[in-house]
This record gives structure tokens, C-alpha cells and sequence, in this order.
């Protein structure tokens, strides 16, 4: 297993075969760190998943102009389509968005690599979850890193502790690294299991084919891609390419407006982040553990004067109590700073004595 895990990691580096980023949709340590790793890597051609409809549209969402939070939208134009409209949202602390930019800025092709829309037949587009074939009968390899790291049965605390706490003062290569152990780990368990959702096989079909053209005539190129989709792309058959029938009404594009309660997982978004806004303080942090601590200061201040302008006690010297019990969190589990998970534990024992939902 180790092997597979070098493998994915090396390819495009020390081996031959594409760059590999493997991301969560809404990551702010990768989308940090995403722009040295396409310094260093130097590709001709970032491929991002995206469905190819929206080739046209991948100039303009990476304009420096456009200001995120925004969302590539897809409506069914036909009136007997059941499947109904897909939105693909992007924020500042989105890699997908950081690749695309760097692309613009670099003068390098931006290719979207995904399925197209129009052989999504049943799905509603960036609202399905990778790795829905069910999980590995018995304990699997994500199941004991998560319950050596974070006792939790999220994967979302996996990726968090993994990936985005152990982040401030690491390396971008080891950033990337992370990432995409957390993509193998729950892809084996994934494949271990009941398998991998007939769906997303497809998909990877025919990411695998777009990426054999772009790479036809010998070019280095990068693939930003869900991280555990990232084992799939190495080696597997291609899908063919099919074009709709003649008769296939297609679909409506848009570059609408986005907010950031709708990023938020807790607004039913399946692909969405807890907290956004503390996500983009992340990002601006840039990986600086210093800077991740500022951040922390400004925002349990915030977190206190939001609740005293709804009349609850709260003052300075809770933010000060907020900010010592995450830093000594942090530090107890090694951490170079803390992030999102000792915030709110520190939240939920300062301002809610430990019991958020109440006494009684």
C-alpha cells in the first residue's frame, strides 16, 4: 500500500505520467500553497475539475476582475429535464479558482476535464458526493487515521487534521502530499469495500481520456482534481467521446453571485466547508503560523462582540480565554497553530461552559 501512495505522490515529479494536486472543493492550505506548486512543477496545461460545458467560461471566472464568492451555473434548457439545475461555487480559498488564476496569469492553457453535463443523466451535477459505493467492511486505512488522529468519524476532521492544521509552517510538497493520502486512503477503503460509485468510474474515464490528449504531444501538465479521485487517474481504460444527440436541448451557463452562508456544508451544500469565513482567514494567512494566531485573536474578538450585540455577556477577557485554550490545544497536539477544530472547542468551553446546545 505504501508503494500506491508513493506512486500517486511522485507522478509528474520523479516519475513519469501527470501532476497530481488532489484537493477538497473548498481547501484554503491547498489554495495557498497551490500557486508554488505550479511554479515548481512549470506545466503547459492545467486540467480542473469542471465539466467541459464550461470550457468558455474558464477565462472569465479566473479574471482578476471576478470577485469570489461566485458560482458556474448549469440549467437544464430542456422542459421535460428532471435532473435540475448544478451549481459549481468558488471562493478565494477554493484551489480549483487559485489554479485557474495562476493559469491566466502564467499564459497556460486551462482545460476543464470533467464529464459534460449533458451525460449527467440523473445526477445534479456538483451536488454528488465522491465515494458513495459505501465504505470497507471492518476497520480501513482511513478509519484508523482517523481514529488516531481525531477520534471522529468525519471525514471532513480527517482532511482538517491532515491537511489543513498540520499546514502552517510545512512545505507546499508536503501539503500536497497530505492531500492526497486522505484521496488514497479513502479511495481504498472505498474500492475495499462495496466499491466505487458506477458514476463516479465514469467520470474518471473520462478524466483519464482528456488527460492522455492533453499529454499527447509530450506537454507536462497538472490536474487539480478531488483528491480521491487522484489514485483513479493514473492508470485505467478511457472513455470514448460521445456527443449528445442532436435532439439534447443541452444547457443554460451562468457566472452568478455567491455567498458564503451558502458555501457553508451546514446550508445543505454536500461539497461545502464549515465556516467559510474563517476558511478565507486561513488563506490569507498563507501558511504563517504567526499570522494563523492573529487570526485567531481577530476572530474569537469577533465571535464576542457579535454575541454582545445580541445581548449576552461576553467580553474581552473571553476572547483572551478563547485564544489561550486553543493555542494550548494546539500545542498539545503538536501543532504549529491552531485551526478550526481547536477554535470552536475553545468556543464551546469559554462561552458555553462545554455544553453548546444548553443545560437542562
Amino acid at each position: 500500500m505504501r508503494g500506491e501512495a508513493e506512486r500517486l505522490a511522485g507522478s509528474g515529479t520523479d516519475r513519469p505520467g501527470p501532476y497530481l494536486i488532489g484537493v477538497r472543493h473548498h481547501a484554503p492550505s491547498l489554495s495557498a500553497v497551490l500557486p508554488a506548486l505550479l511554479d515548481a512543477a512549470r506545466p503547459e496545461a492545467v486540467l480542473v475539475e469542471l465539466p467541459a460545458e464550461f470550457q468558455p467560461w474558464l477565462d472569465g471566472l479566473a479574471d482578476e476582475a471576478t470577485e469570489a464568492p461566485v458560482a458556474l451555473a448549469a440549467a437544464p434548457a430542456g422542459s421535460d429535464d428532471t435532473t435540475g439545475p448544478a451549481f459549481y461555487p468558488f471562493a478565494d480559498f477554493s484551489p480549483e479558482l487559485a489554479a485557474l488564476r495562476w493559469a491566466r496569469r502564467n499564459g497556460v492553457e486551462a482545460i476543464a476535464c470533467d464529464l459534460p453535463l449533458a451525460h449527467r443523466t440523473g445526477r445534479a451535477g456538483a451536488d454528488h458526493r465522491p465515494g458513495s459505493g459505501g465504505a470497507a467492511e471492518g476497520p480501513g486505512v482511513a478509519d484508523a487515521l482517523r481514529h488516531r488522529l481525531t477520534g471522529r468519524a468525519s471525514d471532513e476532521d480527517l482532511w482538517d487534521r491532515l491537511v489543513e492544521t498540520a499546514a502552517p509552517g510545512s512545505t507546499p510538497e508536503a501539503v500536497r502530499r497530505a492531500a492526497l493520502l486522505v484521496g488514497w486512503a479513502l479511495r481504498h477503503d472505498a474500492e475495499s469495500g462495496q466499491g466505487v460509485d458506477p458514476y463516479d468510474l465514469r467520470r474518471e474515464a473520462w478524466m483519464r481520456a482528456r488527460i492522455r490528449a492533453a499529454s499527447a504531444d509530450g506537454r507536462r501538465i497538472a490536474v487539480v482534481v478531488g483528491a480521491f479521485h487522484a489514485p483513479a487517474l493514473l492508470d485505467g481504460p478511457t472513455a470514448e467521446e460521445e456527443p449528445p444527440g442532436p435532439d439534447h436541448p443541452g444547457h443554460v451557463l451562468s457566472l452568478i453571485p455567491y455567498t458564503y452562508p451558502l458555501l457553508d456544508a451546514r446550508s445543505g451544500y454536500p461539497a461545502g466547508i464549515r465556516d467559510p469565513e474563517w476558511q478565507h482567514t486561513v488563506l490569507d494567512a498563507g501558511g504563517d503560523p504567526q499570522r494563523l494566531t492573529e487570526a485567531l485573536t481577530t476572530t474569537a474578538v469577533r465571535i464576542c462582540a457579535a454575541l454582545r450585540a445580541q445581548d449576552h455577556p461576553s467580553g474581552p477577557a473571553d476572547a483572551r480565554e478563547i485564544v489561550r485554550l486553543a493555542g494550548d490545544l494546539a500545542r498539545l497536539r503538536g501543532h504549529a497553530a491552531p485551526g478550526r477544530g481547536e477554535l470552536v472547542e475553545a468556543v464551546q468551553t469559554v462561552l458555553a461552559q462545554g455544553e453548546p446546545l444548553g443545560r437542562g
